[in-house]
């Protein structure tokens, strides 16, 4: 007798983003956005956190900001649509999901309706803002609890904030969506009897490089924002902690704070030069989107990986050559050579060491192992393009190399316009020539450049670049060094 197919209900996490910096994301809340089916967002969640959901899946906004009037359900109809047809669904809020974003009522309705739900926490803003704005929300010598309060209801009936408790004492006060009334919410707590004198901050853009502290009293606060756009999300402190805020402060005193740099990418994976960048306060554009596809069966490569037995090692330049000859599935019989720690990394993936790493692809890094590359030939794994450079200083050392190709890059530039750039890193000249040739390249040639060695200086003079300055070393540590100095004197 035929039976009904089984319907198979999907599942939905209600994730924490964290207050915007994507560095501040749990670890497990990383983890889900790689793998998710369906990232279903608020608003206020960052571009820069949405950019880490993997490209397959699908994004969903649904969230609402204060003020676009009333809605008849605690989860939006899409989320559910979507987990009943048997899709795993990030619901992803800003700060944490049970601080003020709703997140207890979505969950309610999930466990109603029978669907399972992980709530995962973030970090929440007020721990967020209070860090970057360097104020502690605690203090041994002023402050022992901390109140969070909505700012939403302040002249409402159906306030449940006993706003006399919260104005006694001397505990700091933090007061979320509070900046469309922000008058009448400080008015409030002075008429409940917190001092006009007490220190207040408004936090906008919290943990992002758009922060904005603006320091003052609850008597003060009110004016001193009247030039703010109050649609930039924001949440107010108010405590004698303010006041710690003028020693501790470090976010703003970042050797890159409030400056855009834009990383020349030739190879696809992290940069650890952006990271760098980023830890010391610069937005960062990373430019262009960079995959690596193996190239098809059929190729030279096949050839070479049957006489790998005649070659004294196998040079690998990058990660990407290490995923397109280990994807063939030989086994790698000679000495492996590793240039730089991307593709020393790679082979760690698979289960492999090398014999030899070299620091980096420059002519110092491959002189210091020039005994070793004299010994016989070597196989160097390339990119389509080939990579002239380390295939030159490797036999300037006396190596005989025979290169092959075993992927290609395909670079994809940014369709839109790019936001005004205080400075261009080159960390290479493929990347010189891949970032400023064509239209995109153009309004960027008129920049400040700062770029890694000799060949790199001139692949972007010849792309028509006008100033370009050049690091001491040719290395990453030399590179960062030369731009933070840059920076101080633009």
């Amino acid at each position: 007798m035929p039976t009904e197919p089984e319907t198979r209900t999907g599942m939905v996490y209600l994730v924490g983003a964290g207050p915007g910096d994507p560095g501040l994301l749990t670890v497990r809340a990383l983890e889900l956005l790689r793998a998710a089916d369906v990232v279903a967002y608020d608003e206020l969640v960052s571009q820069a956190i949405l950019s880490l959901v993997r490209s397959e899946a699908e994004l969903l906004p649904v969230g609402r900001r204060h003020g676009e009037g009333a809605i008849g359900y605690r989860l939006h109809p899409e989320v559910l649509a979507r987990v009943k047809a048997g899709r795993t669904v990030i619901r992803l809020k800003a700060g944490d999901p049970l601080i003020f974003g709703r997140g207890g009522e979505e969950a309610e309705e999930l466990a109603e309706a029978g669907i399972p739900c992980t709530i995962v926490p973030g970090i929440s803003s007020a721990l967020g803002a209070a860090a970057y704005a360097g104020i502690p929300l605690t203090h041994r010598l002023h402050a022992s609890d901390v109140t969070f309060l909505s700012g939403h209801d302040v002249e409402g009936s159906r306030s449940l904030t006993d706003w006399s408790k919260a104005a006694s004492g001397k505990g700091t006060l933090v007061l979320f969506m509070a900046a469309r009334k922000l008058s009448a919410n400080l008015q409030r707590l002075i008429q409940a009897g917190r001092s006009a004198e007490t220190p207040a901050a408004y936090i906008a853009s919290a943990t992002t490089s758009e922060q904005n502290v603006i320091v003052g009293t609850l008597a003060t606060l009110p004016e001193k924002i009247q030039h703010v756009d109050l649609a930039i999300p924001a949440l107010v402190i108010v405590g004698d902690v303010v006041g710690l805020r003028e020693r501790i402060a470090w976010f703003e005193r970042r050797p890159l704070a409030g400056r855009r740099l834009l990383v020349a990418r030739a190879r696809p994976g992290r940069s650890a030069m952006a990271s760098d960048f980023r830890a010391l306060g610069a937005e960062v554009l990373e430019s262009p989107e960079v995959e690596a596809v193996s190239l098809s069966g059929g190729s030279p490569l096949d050839t070479a990986l049957v006489r790998l037995h005649e070659f004294r090692g196998i040079v690998f330049g990058c990660a990407a050559g290490v995923d397109a000859i280990l994807s063939h599935g030989p086994t790698l019989d000679v000495p492996v050579i590793a240039v730089g720690a991307a593709a020393a990394q790679a082979l760690s993936r698979h289960g492999l060491a090398a014999e030899v790493s070299l620091r980096g692809a420059c002519q110092e890094a491959v002189e210091e192992q020039s005994s070793f590359f004299q010994k016989g030939r070597f196989l160097l794994v390339t990119a389509e393009g080939g990579r002239p450079n380390l295939y030159n200083e490797l036999t300037k050392v006396g190596a005989e190399v025979e290169a092959v190709a075993a992927y290609r890059y395909v670079h994809r530039m940014p369709t839109a316009p790019l936001p005004p750039i205080d400075l261009v890193v080159l960390p290479s000249s493929s990347a010189a020539r891949t970032v400023l040739s064509g239209d995109v390249g153009k309004p960027l040639l008129g920049l400040p450049m700062a770029a890694i060695g000799p060949q790199t200086e001139a692949a972007a003079r010849q792309c028509g670049a006008r100033s370009v300055s050049l690091a001491k070393e040719d290395t990453v540590i030399s590179l960062v060094s030369l731009v933070v100095s840059m920076v101080g004197k633009l």
